[in-house]
């Protein structure tokens, strides 16, 4: 059997806890996408015991620690690339010099410029895919307007420049800042709906009951919302810090082997889990019909970022390290197929839930009306439907086909640059 190799960057053993995590990490992001399908289709029914249940479930573990989870892996992706590419691109500078194939040793000055030049190389390759991830986004956006790639590529394109240069002071101030502003702005947002009287979950959704939805209605209000809230999550939400965070993590061996460090990560990952469910008792209890305290949204989003540190800590934990043989089985396998094709599991989970939800409607007549257990029971089918999809395309040894799509358009739309001048050799 072949060793797991990455679809960017050198070739090797590839580590699976990031793979696998992405893979599970999937699940969780479909528990946390499927509420917006039953509110757009208004396909929810008024819940029982067992729904009461999971949204207290899904409060205190999965909505807002999902996507701070995703953002984590987002980061620790990116600039894993970036120091893949920062080293290639120095050792492929480095060769060029004249001298160096007859055995001549580059100077310190040599190397130093061969390594600057690689990592203007990486910024360069990083802000391109960002740019390409931006329209992906935008059209995903026509069909889900919560999408993320597009945030993603824009905080890509923003910050590449601090991953490749390491500029973690800046990253830590701008993070801070970044959450200072997010608590401030979900406190005023709670006391308006407070003093407004809109205090719990039912009175939100009948608030949002609007007029006949047309498919030109839907398409530009949800490019409309994509852009809008691309930029305020670019500004206020967790997204930022979280890639910053998953970025520093690839400077360490904290995820790619996190069979060195068990205690540590078991005391990340339990604390982690069980503070950030704290921080959401009060947000559960106003999803389940009680009344909304001002500081709980606040409280929530900060706890979100807590429970997913603790959610990437144990899941890397399961993952282990790297294997001699590059074998996995079981499900660590499956979810590695899918981590290794996280986009083209991400997208598919947007049509199998507009087919579900937008489709089998139109086509049958059939009006859903579902509880929130049973919607997450379809978010389960559907994130089991990308697990199949991405085992076939493993065993057909294929890339996930927008993996391919992006790698090429960000590989056909490459500039080169003026070959620049080496130092002179001492």
């Amino acid at each position: 059997m072949k060793l797991a190799t990455s679809f960017t960057g050198t070739r090797g053993l590839r580590f699976p806890a990031p793979d696998v995590s992405r893979g599970l990490m999937l699940l969780f992001i479909a528990l946390a996408n499927i509420p917006f399908w039953t509110s757009v289709t208004r396909s929810s029914a008024p819940g029982d015991a067992a729904d009461t249940a999971w949204l207290w479930m899904r409060t205190l573990l999965v909505d807002h620690r999902a996507y701070p989870l995703f953002s984590l892996l987002f980061g620790f992706g990116l600039a894993t690339m970036i120091n893949r590419r920062i080293a290639s691109g120095t050792q492929s500078y480095l060769q060029s010099l004249p001298g160096v194939e007859a055995g001549r040793e580059p100077t310190s000055q040599e190397e130093s410029w061969a390594r600057e030049q690689a990592t203007v190389d990486a910024r360069r390759l990083v802000r391109r895919r960002g740019a390409w991830m931006i329209l992906f986004g935008a059209a995903h956006a026509m069909l889900f307007d919560s999408d993320i790639i597009g945030l993603y590529g824009l905080v890509a394109v923003v910050f590449a420049g601090w991953v490749a240069h390491k500029h973690w002071k800046r990253a830590s101030v701008v993070s801070a800042v970044i959450v200072v502003a997010n608590v401030v702005v979900t406190f005023i947002v709670g006391s308006l709906m407070v003093s407004q009287g809109t205090t719990s979950s039912t009175a939100m959704r009948e608030e949002t009951d609007g007029s006949t939805v047309t498919l030109l209605s839907y398409i530009s209000d949800g490019l409309t919302s994509w852009a809008g809230g691309t930029v305020r999550g670019a500004l206020l939400s967790m997204v930022v810090p979280a890639m910053f965070l998953g970025a520093r993590l690839a400077d360490t061996d904290l995820i790619a082997h996190p069979e060195r460090h068990r205690r540590l990560l078991t005391v990340v990952g339990l604390g982690g889990l069980g503070l950030g469910a704290v921080g959401g008792i009060a947000i559960a209890v106003q999803a389940t019909g009680g009344p909304l305290v001002v500081w709980a949204v606040s409280f929530d989003r900060v706890a979100g970022l807590v429970g997913a540190c603790g959610w990437l800590a144990l899941l890397a934990l399961y993952a282990g390290g790297p294997r001699t043989d590059g074998r996995l089985t079981g499900l660590r396998k499956l979810a590695s197929n899918v981590g290794r094709r996280s986009m083209t599991a991400y997208l598919s989970q947007s049509f199998l839930f507009a087919a579900v939800f937008l489709a089998l409607p139109a086509l049958t007549g059939i009006e859903l009306h579902l509880g929130e257990a049973r919607a997450a029971g379809i978010a389960v089918a559907v994130w089991l439907v990308t697990l199949a999809l991405c085992a076939v395309l493993e065993r057909g040894g294929h890339a996930g086909p927008f993996e391919t799509l992006l790698r090429t358009a960000v590989a056909r739309s490459e500039r080169k640059r003026p070959r620049p001048v080496p130092p002179s050799a001492s």
